[in-house]
């Protein structure tokens, strides 16, 4: 087994691209969306520090207000397809009926096996903080199996562990996620490393745990070559510098007030797709982040890049508003 193990996914990135310039190491194979790069081994990707989760590559260009958003969709429990396709078109493409996201991961915690398995596994932790049981399921397979969805997931379960550092009850959540067929690009160190972290902050959270380390376990690890052919170029060779360590960037809380904080993502959807009035939120996360990122947004959309980098200047995260302004600033 590979395993690539740095502070955050800008580390992670930058030593994955160096192992995959290492071409006599990879198969070349072909699959049913085109040919492949493929690791011959699984690939364990380590997170020191997952809360670290923007991935800042100009070159890569990971579309940052997508990615907050989805997470924040996960964290919701939702499977509609119109909030992707706002910010994604072609998210279209895997859905079964244009309106839902068969594996969307949210829906499949929260309401998918009839039961709210976020809630569940936080009291299972909070009962025992050493429970050895604690699986988030994503895989059902009683129908992913024998389905023909455009959509099945990809990322199956999820493993929390309490790690005790000074005494047994002085504890950090160290979080696993094992994955069948992970795409390195646009999955692994594109999107599933900002909602699974956001997953284990809003896990950590509402335990009261400090945030361990973020385990990523990807059995088929690939790249695809009409991606992977036009992006290496690009790359710098080396490694790049870190801006969380360069510019010393804090990451902003996820969850200020547990007690709140559901009630409030879902208002906050009520907000993105109704224009519902304004509440007054205890998790300063929507209104000083969610919301002028998303407000953002829809003025790029509009091609008012000028007043869209003015409005993300407001994001008080200093990550997301670094790599929102730069990714609109690149678009000029």
């Amino acid at each position: 087994m590979k395993v690539i193990r740095e502070r955050n996914i800008n580390g992670v990135f930058n030593i994955a691209v160096m192992n995959l310039r290492v071409t006599h190491s990879l198969i070349e194979m072909d699959s049913r969306n085109g040919k492949v790069y493929m690791f011959p081994e699984p690939v364990t990707s380590v997170y020191k520090r997952p809360n670290e989760r923007v991935l800042f590559s100009p070159e890569r260009n990971c579309n940052p207000f997508f990615h907050f958003i989805e997470g924040l969709w996960m964290l919701a429990g939702r499977n509609d397809l119109e909030t992707l396709t706002e910010f994604v078109p072609r998210m279209a493409e895997f859905s079964d009926d244009n309106v839902l996201v068969n594996g969307a991961y949210g829906y499949r915690w929260r309401t998918w096996f009839g039961r709210d398995q976020l809630k569940e596994v936080i009291q299972m932790l909070l009962a025992n903080p050493l429970d050895r049981r604690v699986v988030l399921q994503m895989w059902d397979a009683t129908k992913d199996f024998t389905s023909d969805s455009k959509d099945v997931p990809c990322n199956t379960q999820v493993f929390f562990k309490c790690r005790p550092i000074t005494h047994q009850d002085d504890y950090v959540l160290d979080m696993t996620v094992t994955n069948r067929s992970n795409d390195m690009i646009w999955g692994a160190y594109g999107a599933n490393v900002v909602h699974f972290s956001m997953l284990h902050e809003y896990v950590a959270a509402f335990t009261g745990y400090r945030i361990g380390h973020y385990y990523q376990v990807s059995n088929n690890a690939h790249v695809y070559d009409n991606v992977w052919s036009k992006l290496e170029p690009k790359l710098p060779q080396g490694y790049p510098v870190d801006p969380y360590e360069a510019f010393d960037l804090k990451p902003y809380r996820l969850v200020d007030d547990a007690h709140f904080f559901n009630d409030e993502l879902t208002e906050f959807f009520n907000w993105f797709h109704n224009g519902s009035d304004y509440k007054d939120y205890r998790n300063p996360l929507f209104t000083e982040v969610a919301m002028p990122l998303v407000e953002a947004w829809w003025l790029h959309k509009g091609g008012l890049n000028v007043e869209a980098i003015s409005v993300a200047k407001r994001i008080q995260a200093e990550d997301w508003r670094k790599a929102c302004v730069e990714w609109i600033e690149r678009k000029i």
